[in-house]
């Protein structure tokens, strides 16, 4: 690697940290799978789900019941929720190094893609992706995205943000190879997924030269480390990108609503209208809707102020205040700061945001996020005004996001049977310390 700045080493420890890791595993998309039970609907109350060390967590309110959705096992990314209680995240492949039970499960196919969840939060054994020649061992099903030298898939694709629109075509988006170096690299895509069944998807902004492959996998003229995604009031896909310290606005009028529109796979990027949202922000991470006002949040992981409130159309919010936050000369110096990433809100307009907690050896000096350092944070807001951040769950590694979903609305994940805890912290690493015994592909369940 090239050597940085000090700005871009800081943020190679942590871009790199954070998204290095994941299980695998999965079937055909598409097939005829009856849907799980699980979930809840017309219940009061709202739930809050978020990703750590590829499980996915909740926490119920007002009752205030956390325990575990999906067990350890790949996923690494924004949740989305579709009507039906069914959900998708983020996956690549369980390494055996990483802290968590996932890695002894079988690998999902093909190894990078968004993974489609049951209500009750077990695998459906169907898997989004882009196909493409390259397979793990023992697989059937490929990518386009190949591994790195040492056959490492997840370095060169890593799906993050996701967003389904009002038609259920899922988007999400993949950092693709912006795992350790800043200025970020524009290899970074957005991809669509067309309902019902899912099998057929369409690169509607990435590389436009270089690289491998008809996609410019690796290559040049994509995004530059897309993150957690948000959707306008009109439908236009919102996506904070890194490396153009803006959050991106991608008319949904532009985009295909059906594969016909989308021949080969791969969407002319001159039909594609995309805007800046919101610009000067450093870091952005994540977007969401507050309901109080019809207005937005935006995330910085490293800068002050931390949150900002903005309009639908992207100007600061009048009379709205902002969540402070860590000054880059400031990273890592008190243990009680926080670096958010994702963030949503919950109907009565309270924040949650996942703080991915840096921390360094020195001044500057080896700096990432914590281990077990991560956090699931509440910010009561008042006329306006955010109060002072609340940890709600910690202990956590890599957590990158949160969902809010009210069963009140719509049909909401669940587990059935017994509440489990979520793990973190030394409950974790009872993990094997090579993988999967067989290269048999994952399917449906629980791994």
């Amino acid at each position: 690697m090239a050597r940085l700045g000090t700005l871009g080493c800081l943020a190679a420890v942590v871009l790199g940290t954070m998204w290095f890791g994941a299980a695998g595993a999965s079937t055909t998309p598409g097939s005829t799978v009856p849907l799980t039970g699980g979930g809840l609907k017309g219940k009061p109350g709202y739930l809050v789900y978020w990703d750590q060390n590829e499980e996915v967590d909740f926490l119920h309110m007002p009752s205030g019941t956390q325990g575990q959705l999906l067990p350890a096992w790949d996923l690494n990314g924004q949740v989305c929720v579709l009507p039906d209680g069914r959900f998708v995240g983020g996956y690549d492949p369980t390494l055996p190094n990483q802290r968590d039970l996932g890695s002894a499960k079988p690998y999902k196919q093909p190894a990078d893609g968004e993974e489609l969840d049951e209500p009750n939060g077990s695998f459906s054994g169907e898997t989004l992706s882009v196909p493409g020649p390259y397979k793990m061992k023992g697989q059937s099903v490929g990518q386009d995205s190949p591994p790195t030298a040492d056959g490492v898939f997840n370095n060169n694709s890593t799906y993050t943000g996701c967003a389904v629109d009002r038609h259920q075509n899922i988007f999400g988006t993949d950092i693709a190879t912006a795992q350790g170096s800043y200025p970020p690299p524009s290899s970074g895509r957005l991809v669509e997924w067309f309902a019902p069944h899912y099998t057929t998807s369409c690169i509607v902004y990435g590389p436009t030269s270089g690289g491998y492959g008809p996609h410019h996998t690796d290559g040049s003229g994509g995004l530059a480390q897309p993150g957690t995604m948000a959707l306008a009031p009109n439908g236009d896909l919102l996506v904070p990108n890194v490396g153009t310290s803006s959050v991106l606005r991608f008319a949904i009028s532009s985009l295909p609503s059906s594969a016909a529109q989308c021949p080969g796979g791969m969407y002319q990027r001159d039909k594609v209208k995309v805007s800046d949202f919101v610009s000067g922000i450093s870091f952005p991470a994540g977007v969401a809707e507050d309901p109080t006002c019809g207005c937005y949040a935006v995330s910085s992981f490293i800068g002050n102020p931390s949150i900002v409130w903005v309009t639908a159309d992207g100007k600061p919010q009048p009379g709205y205040g902002t969540v402070p936050g860590t000054p880059l000369a400031d990273m890592g110096t008190n243990p009680n700061q926080y670096n958010p990433f994702g963030l949503a809100f919950a109907p009565d307009g309270t924040l949650y945001f996942v703080d991915i907690h840096i921390t360094c050896k020195a001044a500057l000096t080896g700096c990432g996020p914590a281990a077990y350092g991560g956090r699931v944070m509440r910010v009561p807001v008042t006329g306006g005004q955010p109060g002072t951040p609340v940890t709600v769950a910690g202990g956590f590694d890599f957590p990158t996001s949160v969902t809010v979903c009210v069963p009140a609305k719509t049909r909401c994940p669940y587990p059935t049977g017994r509440i489990k805890a979520p793990l973190s912290g030394p409950s974790e690493n009872p993990a094997p310390d090579k993988g999967p015994a067989s290269d048999r592909p994952a399917t449906a369940g629980f791994g």
